[in-house]
């Protein structure tokens, strides 16, 4: 009976019943819209406003360039010291500061808001930095021809003792040429005056001493040799060793050597309750990063010369300039498993990236940074925004001009 009644209610209601519950949809989904964007509206006012990078000269920094240190570097145990030290740690390079992590000059790159004496670009963000590395290695390896590790290397790193200092001059005499920081740290009296030149000034080649011209003596009068013609100098080992029986050579009996003892090695380290198994949730834990790196004050206040040598920022090296573009381009064939003067593959015909490219850009920023270096993900999303710029351009040549009407 109950079910009857309900649906001759339902009948004689008809469309008109269907339309108010229309009515009824339509005004709950806008309210819940516009409270939604209202929601949406207080919060973006409640939020402070990002403050836009800047460059700044007089610490040679951008202004947000602990925070994508934190975010876009590696180790994470360093990157978070950096971000949170109160001062520069040593270990920081200089283009860490810059968010340029491949140390890249000034050539009007998109995101480029400033750059230091030396005309390295200061970007706004990390990933600008990553975009211009991915753009010139394309352009270096497309339009230049450069495809080998050194051929790259010998034009992407330049001269790292351009800075003049003034050198010093005798009394009298007008001033050298200026002389890098490092050569005025080395040698604070100049080149000239160090041991080895003044030994390169004294002697020819092969060690052999100069001879020097003198004023020539009147000669003495000749003594009477009776005997041997030869005359031996008294002070001459040869007249040391006169009279004197050559001594036997005494044998050396060397000590018999110990065997190794066995049972003697590394103790078995002891395992947890886990078995020694890791906890991937543990190893990207910001809290526990945080304290770490909380707990490193000492690491961020030292100089750079009491920092152990795997921390300390790459010094230039001016001796010999052919060594660290040498050792910069071993590095970079060395991650991709060729020789320094093969082709890397970085590209293909169609100037798509291989999966070469991200090795050889996480090689390149850790040379150029020293202890730290780009993180994987931040490469990974520069080859993919550079390949999908690419695609849509080539399309868009495809289809041609927009039809005018």
């Amino acid at each position: 009976m109950i079910l009857t009644a309900f649906l001759a209610l339902s009948l004689a209601a008809g469309p008109a019943a269907q339309d108010a519950a229309g009515l009824a949809r339509d005004g709950a989904t806008r309210l819940s819209d516009g409270v939604r964007d209202g929601l949406a509206a207080a919060a973006a006012l409640a939020a402070p406003a990002r403050e836009a990078p800047v460059y700044r000269p007089e610490a040679r920094a951008v202004s947000n360039w602990r925070g994508e240190t934190r975010d876009g570097l590696m180790p994470l145990s360093l990157a978070w010291t950096a971000w949170a030290a109160p001062t520069d740690p040593a270990f920081v390079a200089r283009c860490v500061k810059l968010n340029n992590y491949w140390c890249i000059k000034r050539a009007r790159w998109d995101g480029e808001i400033g750059g230091d004496q030396e005309g390295h670009t200061g970007f706004a963000t990390a990933g600008h930095g990553a975009d211009a590395a991915v753009s010139l290695l394309r352009r270096y390896y497309g339009e230049y021809g450069r495809r080998s590790a050194l051929a790259i290397v010998r034009r992407w790193a330049p001269a790292e003792c351009a800075g003049p200092v003034a050198s010093r001059a005798a009394p009298g005499r007008t001033a050298a040429v200026p002389a890098s920081p490092v050569l005025a740290a080395l040698a604070p009296q100049g080149l000239g005056r160090t041991l080895r030149a003044r030994f390169l000034a004294s002697h020819g080649r092969g060690g052999a001493p100069r001879r020097v011209a003198r004023t020539p003596r009147p000669a003495a009068p000749a003594r009477p040799v009776a005997g041997n013609p030869l005359r031996v100098q008294p002070w001459s080992a040869l007249a040391r060793m006169q009279g004197r029986p050559r001594r036997p050579v005494r044998a050396v009996t060397a000590a018999a050597l110990p065997t190794i003892a066995t049972g003697i090695g590394e103790a078995p380290r002891a395992t947890g309750s886990t078995g020694g198994s890791v906890e991937p949730g543990r190893i990207l834990d910001g809290a526990r990063l945080a304290a770490e790196a909380a707990a490193l004050p000492t690491l961020a206040a030292v100089p750079a010369s009491s920092l152990p040598p795997a921390l300390r920022p790459p010094a230039p090296l001016c001796g010999s300039d052919e060594v660290r573009i040498q050792a910069y381009a071993a590095r970079i064939a060395g991650s991709v498993g060729v020789k320094p003067g093969d082709d890397l593959e970085l590209f293909t015909a169609d100037g798509r990236a291989t999966p070469r490219l991200a090795p050889v850009l996480l090689a390149m920023s850790s040379v150029e940074l020293g202890a730290l270096r780009a993180s994987p993900a931040l490469v990974a999303a520069a080859i993919a925004r550079a390949d999908a710029e690419r695609t849509a351009a080539r399309r868009q040549a495809e289809a041609g001009p927009p039809a005018t009407p």
